[in-house]
């Protein structure tokens, strides 16, 4: 690490411009002390990795990969993509979005690194509790008889990692009660939005006729149950988002239910069009069968949006309830329906307000730097 005297402007390496109790590391007021001293103190470099390349896959892990390595900087951390040709690449901390093999985790700990891992644990923190109780006798059998085996799956990261962060308390605990993860290396670090993004979706806008969801088009997200709720109900949907592939079947049945009535659909739209969308909106819908703290919740509650969402533990255990936040039950199209069309009749933005408090990217990214300085800090 080299000492500085001021905060450096982005790095030019940086590609940024998508159970067990909780326990929850108290780092707000560590992150606010580390902002305001960052000036003297000496500079870190963090290496980002995300082994699927998003050309392949977009979502929140772009979203929150790219973010953190745009406002880092401003924080006075150097920031660099992982360089698998580069021997000679340096750093202080490796920072994994999405779990590692072990191998990396055991090789980074030999050269003196750090291991930072933020992992989106949505599927298994969405089953109730018989399925995780299923699973967890499941793993500890599988790591008595196959422990070899066990290692490719990199169960062991859990135990291994500096630091472990996730998006919402619900996850954290399913990690520990499935993994055994160690109680004091576990953080809550919610998604942001950037600055101008939430002063964008403050101002007040006409409002139109429909319902908004704004999410890739897959199976995981029930876009087509949606879709066909909103036809039987005849409430107007508007969907934003793309698929992962043009020829994907799913998207295929998707695009026959678009009527351009009750089912509409914007497909790939740029940000400033997307905050269009969300400000002269009624509301907004997410049917996810699973979802890690989901930026798109953030950009509709920043907006002042009510929310219906599944009535499922990543959403029900993510975000602060109150009157404009309603739950969905999901079965068939004919069920949602009902629900649907009872939630748009009530449902209207209110400019101005957020439907619950949301943080700037910067915010985030001073909670992400006091895990940082505490992982340097432990032997």
């Amino acid at each position: 690490m080299e000492t500085v005297q001021d905060a450096p402007g982005p790095c030019r390496n940086c590609r940024g411009t998508d159970a067990a109790p909780v326990v929850q590391m108290d780092i707000g007021q560590v992150a606010g002390a580390a902002f305001q001293t960052h000036r003297t103190r000496p500079k870190m470099k963090v290496l980002f990795c995300h082994p699927l390349p998003f050309s392949l896959a977009h979502g929140g892990a772009q979203t929150v990969t790219q973010s953190l390595m745009r406002v880092l900087p401003e924080l006075g951390v150097e920031v660099e993509p992982l360089k698998w040709w580069d021997e000679q690449q340096r750093g202080d901390i490796i920072h994994y979005i999405t779990r590692p093999p072990i191998a990396d985790v055991r090789m980074a700990h030999k050269k003196g690194l750090k291991v930072v891992v933020t992992e989106f644990l949505d599927a298994p923190a969405s089953r109730n509790a018989v399925q995780l109780f299923v699973q967890r006798i499941i793993i500890l059998a599988a790591r008595k008889l196959a422990g070899g085996f066990t290692e490719r799956l990199a169960w062991d990261v859990y135990r291994e990692a500096d630091a472990l962060v996730y998006a919402v308390p619900r996850e954290w605990a399913v990690a520990r009660y499935l993994f055994g993860a160690p109680a004091g290396r576990g953080h809550i670090i919610g998604h942001g939005l950037d600055a101008g993004a939430i002063q964008a979706l403050s101002r007040p806008a006409p409002e139109e006729d429909y319902l908004l969801s704004i999410a890739s088009i897959a199976p995981r997200k029930n876009s087509t149950l949606l879709a066909q709720a909103a036809r039987l109900s005849q409430t107007p949907v508007l969907f934003i988002g793309k698929p992962y592939s043009e020829s994907d079947i799913y998207f295929q049945q998707f695009k026959q239910l678009v009527d351009g009535k009750w089912v509409r659909y914007a497909g790939f739209v740029t940000e400033e069009e997307k905050r269009a969308y969300l400000v002269r909106a009624r509301g907004f819908v997410l049917l996810s069968r699973f979802e890690s703290g989901c930026v798109a919740v953030y950009e509709a509650a920043a907006a002042g949006l009510p929310l219906l969402l599944s009535d499922l533990p990543w959403a029900t255990s993510a975000y602060p309830h109150g009157p404009r936040l309603q739950f969905q039950k999901l079965g068939g199209a004919k069920s949602v329906a009902a629900g649907l069309s009872a939630f748009y009749k009530t449902a209207r933005r209110t400019p101005g307000t957020m439907t619950f408090p949301v943080p700037d990217w910067k915010e985030i990214g001073r909670k992400y730097l006091a895990v940082y300085e505490k992982v340097l800090q432990d032997n």
